[in-house]
């Protein structure tokens, strides 16, 4: 199983939509409970996760994991695939004004620091 872990694109972690991964198990018809009893997790982890919480690196690997079980490694990788392609059209898009202010300040504190 490990393998099919490492034939998924390498994805920065902040970028896999943990609250889709789980919609999708909704979506099928997988109960949370059993879900988080699958993950040795509370469901109240879920929630949190389903609320944009990011899980721990085991936890998401494990999620990734069943997801790829339950729903197949086909889907998983195009979900995987998904959101890398999200990641890079927010990267590409032009900077809020917001963004090139924190941008700003974080050069400018680096020349005086």
């Amino acid at each position: 199983m490990t393998d099919v872990l490492a034939k998924l694109e390498c994805v920065a972690w902040r970028y896999i939509s943990w609250p889709v991964l789980l919609c999708d198990f909704t979506s099928q018809g997988y109960r949370m409970a059993d879900i988080a009893r699958a993950l040795n997790v509370p469901p109240s982890t879920l929630d949190n996760w389903k609320n944009g919480h990011e899980p721990r690196y085991s936890h998401g690997e494990a999620l990734l994991l069943l997801h790829s079980r339950l729903l197949g490694a086909e889907h998983t990788r195009n979900r995987i695939k998904g959101f890398r392609d999200q990641a890079l059209m927010r990267s590409s898009a032009p900077a809020t004004k917001g963004e090139r202010t924190h941008a700003e300040s974080r050069r400018e504190s680096r020349r005086a620091g």
